[in-house]
């Protein structure tokens, strides 16, 4: 089965296709519809399905692309953990006071604190390491890599690196090994975490590479002498498993422009879901005040990642100048998966007193208390984290609070309009940034930018069938994915036209291919169905929605073109060699409720390993 599409169109049954992430559902049945008419309800129950997250608009899709940079000589350090034992037993947040620190502020309430935490799924283990043999240079890293142990790929949530200055001074917290929180760990090692970021990577994601003009410095002269690595187990199925996975710096001596920075903004504590909320959203806020530090010119923001938890399903930012105006997008997750998370390419200058603002929303339907703020699984963030050049020492974070802070005295709290009395506390929004510098919110998020007009195909001029005769060439397109054993995936994008061009190879003897973009399941979903006729060979397309866990219905808009389906058998030794049926068009090619086949039009293929197998193109 083969089509185009715009990335976004103006019909409501349609889902718009992301620079970020990208979730697809696929299906094939080994039965065909009955009806010969693509409008038809009467849709066979699928034999297989599946679901996928892939960048559909990346030059990476997947995530793992492992190029290195070319300045020499390069040098490479490892920052691993070594066969640790991660059980389900016991988990590091099982035991501790629970003192939580952000930036090196204790933050105790509307906090999932480590005694608080059940899970016996979530583990964070930490290590300290020292650069001190970097002293004789400065240095600049030019890539991280992540090093994961091929049998835990699914259980290594993410890795981060933080700045430890003062371990320089602590000798415990230098060498330190072993779970993140808790009271018989470190001072030092706690004040760390949720410090300065160096590195961060995350499940889905591949290497962090910098551009030529900038790379991350270490050695003489730097802070980074000292870094805590935070490794997050999530152990779903309570399989205990031992793991030596980490980070790999490539490094050299031949010094960039640039000193990278990574900054951190969004909401941490102060985060309260209710459950049975179908989409609950957050909004957190860097006010101006907290960037009014950089310097003149601004920060060349080049990549970014968004996080948050299982119960995450949208993630946008956006940046904002001093008066609230729109300024650019940082970053947008339509449909964020917490088993893919990787970064997103940027080219945004952001200036002091410019603000930026992350939206997340959430899903706890199926949960039966209050989803917070916490470092398990199940517990919630709201991140957006930032890669930048030149480096500003003072903007590395910018988290939005919502809750009282050990040790603040608020002052006028009388006149902020967004005060509240919880259990006798005074719970203020506020930001936390330059050094634990706080400020009222003043407020909410506006609307972010909307990104690319929408393009209507029913609305005007005349599209075209591709015909039956059109030959398919896996040259013609960029990527290609095998999805599961018998369903194969290819594509092509133009950021110019904004158009995907997809086709579709699948093994099946008979039946019908279903192809969706949504939210990684049924329910919401964007689907093409395509099939042909046991009997007379017609295909048969239709461009349909998902309301529900039912058949597709017909979209009244049709918004696809260069659509054709076909039929055929393949050599069992050379997939590529096919033998192809003549194509005919069904006699009720309705491609949507009001679209016929004057207007638009479907070739679909089938092909078969030695047996016929329906091919979507």
């Amino acid at each position: 089965m083969k089509f185009q599409r715009h990335y976004k169109t103006c019909d409501e049954g349609d889902i718009d296709i992301s620079i970020a992430t990208n979730r697809i559902i696929y299906a094939t049945s080994q039965t065909a519809p009955s009806a010969k008419s693509s409008s038809t309800t009467n849709i066979p129950y699928h034999s297989s399905r599946g679901s996928a997250s892939l960048r559909l608009r990346s030059a990476d899709p997947s995530g793992e692309t492992n190029s290195t940079p070319k300045d020499l000589p390069l040098l490479t350090m490892d920052f691993k953990v070594e066969d640790v034992l991660v059980s389900s037993e016991t988990t590091s947040l099982s035991a501790g006071s629970g003192d939580i620190y952000i930036a090196g502020t204790q933050v105790n309430e509307a906090v999932n604190s480590p005694d608080s935490v059940k899970s016996l799924r979530t583990s964070y283990y930490c290590k300290g390491f020292s650069l001190e043999e970097l002293d004789d240079a400065k240095y600049h890293g030019l890539q991280f890599s992540p090093i994961i142990s091929e049998e835990n790929k699914a259980k290594v949530h993410h890795i981060l690196l933080y700045q430890c200055p003062k371990m320089a001074d602590d000798p415990t917290a230098a060498s330190y090994e072993g779970r993140c929180w808790g009271d018989d760990v470190p001072l030092t090692v706690r004040r760390c975490n949720f410090g300065t970021v160096v590195a961060a990577w995350a499940i889905g994601g591949g290497p962090t590479i910098f551009p030529p003009a900038a790379g991350m410095p270490f050695g003489l002269g730097v802070e980074n002498k000292h870094l805590l690595m935070e490794v997050h187990y999530d152990n779903f199925d309570g399989v205990d498993f031992n793991d030596s996975s980490g980070l790999r710096m490539h490094y050299t001596p031949n010094l960039r422009p640039n000193d990278v920075g990574v900054m951190y903004t969004g909401a941490l504590p102060g985060i309260d879901i209710p459950p049975g909320e179908d989409s609950y959203e957050l909004n957190a806020r860097c006010p101006s005040h907290c960037t009014t530090q950089i310097e003149e010119g601004g920060i060349k923001i080049f990549s970014s990642l968004l996080h948050a938890h299982t119960s995450g399903r949208a993630i946008h930012a956006s940046l904002l100048d001093s008066g609230g105006n729109f300024k650019a997008s940082l970053g947008s997750e339509p449909y964020y998966d917490f088993n893919f998370q990787s970064a997103i390419d940027l080219n945004v200058t952001m200036e002091g007193g410019d603000e930026i603002h992350t939206t997340c929303q959430f899903n706890t339907e199926g949960k039966t208390h209050n989803t917070k703020f916490g470092l398990a699984t199940d517990d919630e963030m709201c991140l957006t984290y930032l890669w930048y050049y030149p480096l500003q020492p003072k903007a590395d974070r910018c988290i939005f609070v919502n809750v009282d802070i050990t040790g603040y005295e608020v002052v006028s709290i009388t006149e902020n309009p967004y005060e509240n009395q919880v259990a006798g506390k005074v719970i203020i929004p506020a930001a936390l940034c330059d050094n634990q510098n706080f400020a009222v919110s003043t407020h909410v998020a506006p609307e972010r930018g909307t990104g690319s007009e929408c393009v209507d195909l029913d609305a005007g001029g005349e599209v075209y069938l591709e015909g039956a005769d059109a030959a398919f060439d896996v040259g013609d397109y960029m990527f290609d994915m095998n999805l599961d054993d018998d369903y194969k995936l290819y594509w092509s994008f133009d950021e110019e036209t904004e158009v995907l061009r997809v086709a579709t190879k699948v093994k099946t003897g008979s039946g019908w291919v279903g192809l969706g973009f949504g939210r990684g399941n049924m329910i919401g979903s964007d689907v093409v169905l395509g099939w042909v006729d046991d009997e007379d060979g017609s295909y048969y397309f239709s461009d349909r929605f998902a309301k529900d866990n039912a058949v597709p219905e017909v979209d009244s808009s049709m918004d696809y073109w260069g659509v054709s389906v076909v039929r055929g058998t393949c050599d069992e030794e050379n997939e590529e060699d096919c033998v192809w049926e003549e194509a005919v068009l069904g006699e009720n090619f309705l491609l949507s409720a009001g679209v016929n086949k004057r207007m638009l039009g479907l070739v679909g293929w089938v092909i078969g390993l030695g047996v016929s197998t329906i091919l979507m193109m």
